[in-house]
């Protein structure tokens, strides 16, 4: 590393304040969140004002979402000065940043939808790209194609984030994270966790090879305590593996799974396997890679409430719902810089759930796991609509399964449902293992019953040697849909 280069590092250092929270405090994204709110009020005037106190003292959730709202009517302001997308759109519906005084006033901010910015998202930014560090575009799996510009700052709360959250995960700095994503992408995990690790002083390593035995080599070589990957990678590995190998020996502290669903089913598999609790990661592209993180209670995923705002909106009114109330996650970024989203959609259908948490969570608040894309909902014979996640825990308890996609179509007047799913074993013993777990859920049941499904067709592929992603789940090619 060069004279510059070590200068660089040592400056982005002083910059993340997860280096500043010790690793032996029993929560560490806790911690650090709380901390970035109180160097807030140390630096912001406007905060206190708002707050109306000279001294923060202990931080409950009411100061907690004062600081949300202060920060939100800064970011706010921000977007209108500086951003010709909001300018226009806060313009015509006639809010001001002093207009949000209470968490209700958020009604009034209009929403953005992922649309917006996949159209015009040179209109989403707010400085000259001069000032741009890094800009890229997001796969389009789930819609358009979207363009994003960050700042060196907002790349650097990203990276402070992910270290807050992998330390929470009980990764140390003399422990090593294996990085396990399979491909490169236009976000790429693996450089931004690599370079996330680097600056926070974390040791990590990265392998993206399909083949298992040079995974368990790297891992035994590394001293690996924590695994973080694409759901379906680490689960691959998993059941490739579990039969020829003592994975519990590893000593694995924790395993995270990132950027695809983790279903019960597998985590309870990987469990298992690996004797170590299997967390899921959860968070938009457009929202920088790192904004939640389940905790060991295992009972939602703490937000990281310093960076993001999340709210909970009914998808057809667009109205906030209460807490614990289920609905649709909308995001807004609070400290980005480059291009920052307010009232973002995500489609992703989930819940917020207050603190306190049982893992000692007092102020910060979770999210349940997410069901998913509210557009990947189906309606089945004439059941109620259907998320994937209810075939994910049906089949992936099949012992031996690693991948499946169910295919949708109505050649006559039931539908037809033709399960595809890939199996490491014997090819009958499965297939008739997933049929009879298919059948027995209600909704698939009540349907043979009623006449409106035709008997369920299940076919077997063996283990391909190459690696996908998980498969869409679920395609619909019935010409018409009753929605």
């Amino acid at each position: 590393m060069s004279l510059k280069e070590r200068i660089i590092l040592a400056y982005a250092r002083t910059k993340l304040s997860s280096r500043k929270v010790s690793e032996d405090v029993e929560n560490p994204l806790h911690d650090w969140v709380l901390l970035k709110v109180r160097n807030t009020f140390k630096r912001d005037e406007g905060f206190r004002k708002a707050l109306g106190r000279e001294t923060l003292g202990d931080i409950d959730r009411e100061a907690f979402e004062q600081y949300q709202l202060h920060k939100f009517r800064k970011q706010m302001a921000y977007v209108m000065e500086n951003s010709p997308f909001y300018q226009k759109r806060y313009s015509e519906a006639g809010i001001r940043p002093e207009d949000i005084r209470t968490m209700d006033d958020l009604d009034r901010v209009p929403l953005t939808d992922p649309d917006d910015l996949a159209e015009e998202p040179f209109l989403f930014l707010c400085l000259s790209q001069s000032k741009i560090s890094r800009t890229f575009s997001t796969s389009g799996t789930s819609g358009k194609p979207k363009r994003l510009f960050y700042t060196n700052d907002d790349l650097l709360n990203i990276v402070d984030s992910i270290a807050a959250a992998l330390r929470s995960a009980g990764l140390k700095s003399n422990e090593t994270l294996h990085i396990m994503f399979p491909a490169v992408v236009a976000w790429d995990p693996s450089l931004m966790l690599e370079s996330a690790c680097k600056v926070a002083g974390l040791q990590s390593v990265v392998c993206s090879d399909v083949d298992v035995e040079a995974q368990l080599k790297v891992m035994r070589e590394q001293g690996t305590k924590v695994i973080i990957g694409l759901t379906s990678f680490i689960y691959r590995v998993t059941v490739l593996a579990r039969d020829d190998h003592d994975l519990r020996a590893l000593g694995l502290k924790a395993i995270i799974c990132s950027s695809e669903p983790l279903s019960e089913a597998v985590r309870h598999e990987m469990e298992e396997a690996w004797g170590c609790k299997c967390l899921s990661q959860y968070g938009l592209t457009e929202m920088g890679l790192a904004t939640t993180i389940e905790c060991y209670v295992q009972t939602g995923l703490h937000i990281n409430e310093a960076d993001f705002m999340v709210e909970v909106i009914d998808p057809d009114t667009g109205k906030r719902l209460p807490p614990g109330e289920e609905g649709e996650l909308v995001w807004t970024s609070l400290s980005f810089q480059g291009s920052p989203l307010l009232r973002y959609r995500s489609y992703d259908i989930s819940k917020f759930i207050p603190p306190p948490c049982e893992c000692g969570h007092v102020t910060v608040g979770k999210i349940g796991k997410p069901k998913g894309r509210r557009i990947a909902a189906t309606k089945i014979g004439l059941g109620e609509h259907v998320f994937p996640a209810l075939f994910d825990e049906a089949i992936m308890k099949v012992h031996g399964v690693l991948n499946y996609q169910l295919v949708i179509d109505k050649p006559s007047f039931r539908d037809h449902l033709l399960f595809t799913v890939e199996y490491n074993g014997d090819l009958e013993k499965g297939r008739e293992e997933v049929l009879k777990a298919v059948t027995e859920l209600e909704e698939i049941r009540s349907g043979l019953e009623n006449d409106l499904i035709d008997p369920i067709e299940v076919e077997m592929k063996e283990v391909s040697q190459e690696f996908t992603p998980k498969m869409k789940p679920i395609i619909d090619k019935r010409k018409r849909f009753d929605g």
